[in-house]
C-alpha cells in the first residue's frame, strides 16, 4: 500500500490466543502477525453499538445472519476507519479485515461490504451466493448472466477464484468491487475471546506506553516549572491525558471550554470527572456567539473553521490570560493518528492563538486501540456518548462530522438539530442551493473540495459554483460587502464591489486602523482615498479598489486593506485584538475594533482577528484571485511567523 501519511502506527495479531497486541514483548515479535491496516491505521474496539450495526447491515444485505456469526459474534473486533465521502470502518476479525461498515447518505442506512478475506472465506464455507463468470470483469459493470437469489451482494468467481464483489441493482447485479490484491486470510485458532484475555495479554505494551507517556510529563513539568493545565473536553483522549497526568504529577488544574454547542452528556461527564478526581476546574465560555458570529460568516466548513476561533480559541486565550498571566503548561490529549495536521505535529508546540500556553500531548503516538484498553482496565469514567454510537465528541453542529453522526444527533437530540436546521435552511435559500445541500451536508465544504464534488455528482443538474457562494455569502452577510468583480491591466487592478467600500460613518475608524500598519493615508480632491506603502499604491474609490499588481508585496498590501475593511463591518467582538495587543491600544467600539495612537505597527490585532484570518482569507480574496486556495500561499504570515512577533513583542518567552 502506498504509504500517505507522516506518521503510522502497528497493531499486531496473536494467532494463538486471537487478540490484538499494541506492542508485543521482546523476542516475540516474530509470533504475531502486523495487520494488514489502512493508513494510518488508527483501530479501535468495538462497542455495543457497532454489533448492532453490523448485524442490521449484514441482515439487510444477505437477508440471514450467517456471516454475522460466523465472523463477529462473541469476537472482539477492530474498527479501523477509512477514507469514504461518509463514514466507513474496515473490520478486524480473527486477525483479517474481513469487511467494510460504511453509512450510505442516499439510502440513509448502514451498509455492509466483504473485502477479499471475507468473501473468500464466506465462498468457501458457503456462507454467500456466486456466480460464474469467464474473462474479466470492470468496475459499475452489469452481470451479463441472470442469478437467482434474495441476496443483494454475491460473490464474483473466475478462473482464478474469488475475484470480485456485485451488487443487486433493479433485477441484476453490477460489480462493485474487483478484488486485485487475493492474499490468503491469516490462520488463527478462531477462539471466542473476552475482554480478559486482551486485557492480559496486553499488559506489557500498556505498561510500556504508561511509563514513556509519565516519565514525559515529569520531566516537562521539572524543566518548565509552569503550572499544568489539563485541557478536558469530554472525550477519551483528554481524559486519557488527565489521568496520566495525574499519575505523574499529582495536583493539577482542569480547564474545560464551553462553546455553546456540546451536549448534555458531556457536561455530565466533566463536572463528574473533576470531582471524581477532586481537582479544580476552570470553565472558559464562548457564550452565544457562534449563534451571532454565523450571520456574519455563514455556515461554518472543514475548510472554513471559523467557528475554532471564536468558540474555542479565543475564550480559551481570553480565560487563560487572565488565570495564568506568565503562562502554564497545558496537557492536551491530541493524538498524531486523527489528522494529518496532528500527525505532522511535534509532541510540545505553542498554538499561535493561545501562544501564552506551551502545549504538549503525553499520547501523541497512542492508537486508539491502546487508548481504549488502558481506559478500560483503569476503569476511567469516560462519556457514554460513545456507549451511543459517537464516534467524535465536541460541537454537534461541527462540519468534521459525518452525515452518520448527524443522524444520530437527530435522532437522540431533535431540539438542539432543529435549531441548526433552521438557521442551515435561512442560508440554503439566500445562497440558491437545492434541499440536497442540507441533506447531503454539502455546506460542510466552502471550497469545490474533492468529497463535496463526489456527493454533489448524485444530484441531478447540479454543479458547484464557488464563486457565486462566495458572493452570496458575503452579500447575505452582516457585511454586505463583496468583490463582485475585478479587471487585471498590465502592472494594475481594479476591484468592484457591490457597494461604497468606507462609508462616512467608518472613515475615522479606517484611517486609524491603516496607520496602525504603517501605511500612508490621503485623500486627494475627488475624494479618492490613497494609501501608500514602499511596494503598493492603492486607491479607494466609491465602490472600487485600485491597486499596484505583479508581486506577493502587492498582494500582501492589499490582503491586509481589505482585512481592516472586513473587520470594521464584520466584527464578531470576540476580543482577540484587545487581548493580545502588546501595548493595550486596542478597544472595541461599535464598528469594529479602534486603536489608539501612536501604534507600533506589530499588526498583532490582525493575526488573531477572525475576520481577517478566515473571512478574508477563504472568501473574499478567492473572489479577487481567482483562486479558493490562495490562502495557502507562501508569502502570508503563518504560524512560526506569527509567533515570532509574539516573541518579540514580549508575550510568549523563548521555547525551553
Amino acid at each position: 500500500m502506498r504509504r500517505i501519511w507522516p506518521r503510522t502506527t502497528k497493531i499486531y495479531w496473536d494467532p494463538d490466543y486471537d487478540v490484538p497486541i499494541v506492542k508485543p514483548r521482546p523476542g516475540e515479535e516474530d509470533l504475531l502477525y502486523v495487520l494488514r491496516l489502512t493508513e494510518p491505521g488508527d483501530a479501535r474496539p468495538a462497542f455495543q453499538r457497532d454489533y448492532e450495526r453490523l448485524r442490521d447491515a449484514i441482515l439487510y444485505e444477505y437477508g440471514d445472519l450467517g456471516i454475522y456469526e460466523r465472523f463477529f459474534n462473541d469476537r472482539f473486533l477492530l474498527f479501523n476507519k477509512v477514507p469514504h465521502w461518509d463514514q466507513m470502518w474496515e473490520i478486524v476479525s480473527s486477525g483479517n479485515v474481513v469487511g467494510q461498515l460504511y453509512y450510505d447518505p442516499f439510502r440513509e442506512r448502514w451498509r455492509f461490504r466483504l473485502t477479499y478475506a471475507g468473501a473468500y472465506i464466506s465462498y468457501m464455507e458457503g456462507l454467500i451466493d456466486y456466480v460464474v463468470v469467464d474473462g474479466k470483469i470492470y468496475p459499475k459493470v452489469p452481470l451479463s448472466k441472470n442469478v437467482s437469489t434474495s441476496m443483494r451482494q454475491i460473490v464474483v468467481i473466475g478462473r482464478k477464484g474469488v475475484v470480485g464483489l456485485a451488487e443487486r441493482s433493479g433485477d441484476g447485479f453490477y460489480i462493485v468491487k474487483i478484488y486485485r490484491d487475493r492474499r490468503m486470510p491469516i490462520e488463527t485458532r478462531g477462539r471466542r475471546t473476552d475482554l480478559n484475555t486482551v486485557l492480559k495479554l496486553n499488559e506489557y505494551g500498556i505498561d510500556f506506553h504508561v511509563e514513556k507517556a509519565v516519565g514525559f510529563l515529569r520531566k516537562m513539568h521539572r524543566r518548565t516549572g509552569l503550572r499544568p493545565v489539563v485541557s478536558y473536553s469530554g472525550g477519551k483522549d483528554s481524559l486519557t491525558a488527565l489521568d496520566l497526568t495525574v499519575k505523574a504529577i499529582g495536583d493539577t488544574d482542569v480547564l474545560f471550554n464551553d462553546t455553546g454547542l456540546e451536549l448534555p452528556e458531556t457536561h455530565r461527564n466533566v463536572e463528574y470527572v473533576v470531582e471524581k478526581y477532586g481537582l479544580k476546574l476552570y470553565k472558559a465560555s464562548a457564550g452565544d456567539i457562534f449563534w451571532k458570529a454565523v450571520w456574519i460568516f455563514g455556515p461554518p466548513g472543514k475548510d472554513y473553521r471559523w467557528c475554532c476561533k471564536v468558540t474555542k480559541l479565543v475564550p480559551i486565550a481570553r480565560t487563560t490570560r487572565r488565570i495564568w498571566p506568565d503562562g502554564a503548561l497545558n496537557i492536551v490529549g491530541q493524538r498524531a493518528y486523527e489528522s494529518m495536521d496532528r500527525a505532522r505535529s511535534p509532541s510540545i508546540w505553542r498554538n499561535r492563538w493561545v501562544p501564552h500556553l506551551l502545549s504538549i500531548s503525553p499520547i501523541q503516538e497512542w492508537n486508539q486501540l491502546l487508548e481504549w484498553l488502558y481506559i478500560i482496565r483503569e476503569k476511567l469514567p469516560y462519556n457514554k456518548l460513545y456507549d451511543l454510537g459517537f464516534e467524535r465528541l465536541g460541537c454537534y453542529v461541527c462540519p468534521s462530522s459525518t452525515l452518520a453522526e448527524f443522524k444520530e444527533i437527530e435522532r437522540i437530540y431533535p431540539e438542539e438539530w432543529n435549531r441548526w436546521i433552521e438557521i442551515l435552511e435561512w442560508w440554503r435559500k439566500r445562497l440558491n442551493q437545492p434541499q440536497e445541500w442540507i441533506k447531503y451536508g454539502l455546506w460542510r465544504w466552502v471550497t469545490p473540495a474533492i468529497a463535496k464534488k463526489r456527493l454533489a455528482h448524485h444530484i441531478p443538474n447540479y454543479s458547484i459554483e464557488w464563486r457565486n457562494e462566495y458572493i452570496l455569502r458575503l452579500l447575505h452577510s452582516r457585511i454586505n460587502l463583496a468583490p463582485l468583480k475585478t479587471i487585471k491591466d498590465g502592472n494594475r487592478i481594479v476591484i468592484y464591489f457591490n457597494r461604497r467600500i468606507i462609508e462616512d460613518y467608518v472613515q475615522l475608524q479606517f484611517y486609524n486602523n491603516v496607520r496602525m500598519i504603517k501605511m500612508e493615508i490621503t485623500r486627494n480632491n475627488n475624494g479618492d482615498v490613497i494609501i501608500k506603502s514602499k511596494e503598493t499604491e492603492i486607491v479607494v474609490r466609491d465602490n472600487t479598489i485600485e491597486s499596484t499588481w505583479g508581486s506577493s508585496e502587492n498582494l500582501e498590501d492589499l490582503a491586509e486593506i481589505l482585512k481592516i475593511i472586513y473587520r470594521i463591518y464584520g466584527c464578531a467582538r470576540c476580543g482577540s485584538c484587545v487581548l493580545w495587543c502588546p501595548y493595550n491600544l486596542i478597544r472595541l467600539t461599535r464598528y469594529g475594533p479602534q486603536p489608539d495612537v501612536p501604534c507600533p505597527g506589530c499588526r498583532i490585532c490582525l493575526d488573531v482577528c477572525p475576520i481577517s484570518e478566515v473571512l478574508v482569507e477563504k472568501l473574499v480574496l478567492p473572489l479577487i484571485t481567482d483562486d479558493p486556495a490562495i490562502w495557502k500561499r507562501k508569502s502570508r504570515r503563518h504560524g512560526p511567523e506569527v509567533l515570532e512577533t509574539f516573541k518579540l513583542a514580549g508575550i510568549i518567552s523563548e521555547e525551553v
